[in-house]
């Protein structure tokens, strides 16, 4: 798609099928709406899409018309969802801004809308394919897409060059007064027979007759661009004017059998396109209003699209600053339990520490009680030898009384263990 439209965010819109209906033909009523220069731009990065139909960049962009752009290109748009996409939003906005110029609409049905909408569309205030557009939007409304085609369906392959299918049922007329497309086509086929010169020119080795003709012909093909755009853009005023459109076609078919007699005064064409550029220029006028209009609406699309950005970023950071107090809190809270935790930790510690620092010193006492124990049993062992036996059997009690009466008093404080029966 084109650069500046790939950068704008868009709003995803679900691709619509009806029921009975070829995608094709929904998809050629979103394309019909815009103008040539327009379905070019969108469609000139497409190198995939175009690779499988008769186009090609340097086509786009110099011989193709709008009709032939629409054939070829509206089978493929549903494999393509960013087209696709593209083109439903314009057509989903131009809804939008159609529903609040029709103040009347907001107070109906969906029924009773499609019925005032309908009526605009037969009173030709109102297009038919964007009519087709909104009911595709709204999938309840479906059936009534087929009968559309049925009262509109020639208009529709004036505007696209489809064919519609016989099961469509098209109500055809003969009519005496032919749309803007027709004049479309008589030009184009005015171009061919000018082509056809050139290339006769060409053959017969005119080449002053050929370069002037081929002048004639690019000139001719600027003029048909201005007037096909401005007329692809202003149906609804044409559709007005018809009976004068009618006079100019009039002149234009006798031009042409001139043309076909005298192929050498094919450049009096020119002089009569630039007589339809008068008649154009009250329409140009009148496009510039609605231009104005439509940019007046997409600047409040604009605004009120800002306004919603900058809501939803306010709270956004109301919700952060929100979130971050929440978490310094609940990390004050976490930090504090930590240091509670590492408070009574040490105090834990210093109360084991003075525990251990009171059993070694009670387990040294004990251990010094035992070294003089020891030197007391090793003292009394040496005088045992030097003592004779009797004198020491008599002085056995008396010295173990006195033993018993010093080891209470150094180990009276200490449980003794009974000794064993035996």
């Amino acid at each position: 798609m084109a650069k500046s439209k790939t950068k704008k965010t868009l709003r995803r819109l679900k691709y619509i099928e009806v029921e009975g209906i070829d995608k094709s033909y929904l998809d050629a009523c979103l394309l019909v709406n815009l103008d040539l220069e327009q379905l070019c731009d969108a469609f000139e990065d497409e190198r995939q899409l175009l690779a499988k139909t008769n186009l090609n960049v340097l086509k786009l962009k110099k011989r193709v018309t709008k009709q032939e752009l629409i054939r070829e290109v509206s089978p493929h748009i549903s494999s393509n969802y960013s087209l696709y996409n593209f083109f439903a939003n314009i057509n989903y906005k131009v809804l939008q801004m159609l529903e609040e110029q029709f103040t009347d609409l907001h107070s109906l049905s969906l029924e009773e809308k499609a019925d005032y909408l309908y009526e605009l569309v037969q009173e030709e205030e109102m297009r038919y394919s964007t009519y087709i557009n909104w009911l595709r939007f709204h999938e309840q409304l479906h059936p009534r897409i087929l009968e559309v085609f049925q009262q509109y369906g020639e208009k529709f392959e004036e505007e696209t060059g489809m064919q519609l299918p016989p099961s469509f049922n098209v109500k055809r007329e003969e009519k005496k007064e032919e749309k803007e497309d027709a004049l479309y086509k008589e030009l184009t086929n005015i171009i061919h027979l000018l082509t056809n010169v050139r290339d006769q020119a060409k053959r017969e080795s005119f080449k002053e007759q050929y370069e002037e003709k081929q002048k004639e012909v690019e000139q001719l093909r600027k003029q048909l661009s201005v007037v096909t755009d401005q007329l692809d853009s202003k149906e609804k005023q044409l559709a007005k004017q018809m009976k004068e459109a009618a006079k100019l076609t009039k002149k234009l078919e006798e031009e042409q059998q001139k043309v076909i007699q005298k192929q050498k005064e094919a450049g009096q064409l020119g002089q009569e396109v630039g007589k339809l550029r008068g008649q154009v220029e009250e329409l140009t006028k009148k496009n510039k209003a609605l231009q104005q209009e439509v940019e007046s609406k997409s600047k409040q699309m604009s605004k009120l699209t800002k306004e919603i950005e900058e809501r939803s970023e306010n709270r956004w950071k109301l919700e952060k600053a929100k979130i971050q107090q929440t978490y310094e809190e609940r990390v004050a809270q976490l930090e504090e339990t930590i240091q509670q935790l590492q408070s009574q930790l040490e105090k834990s510690l210093q109360e084991f520490e003075q525990e251990r620092t009171r059993y070694e010193n009670e387990l040294d006492i004990l251990r010094r009680k035992v070294d003089i124990y020891e030197q007391m049993m090793n003292d009394r062992q040496n005088e045992k030898h030097q003592e004779s036996d009797t004198a020491a059997l008599i002085s056995q009690k008396e010295e173990d009384s006195k033993s018993d009466e010093w080891f209470d008093s150094l180990f009276g404080d200490l449980p003794v263990n009974e000794p064993e029966k035996i």
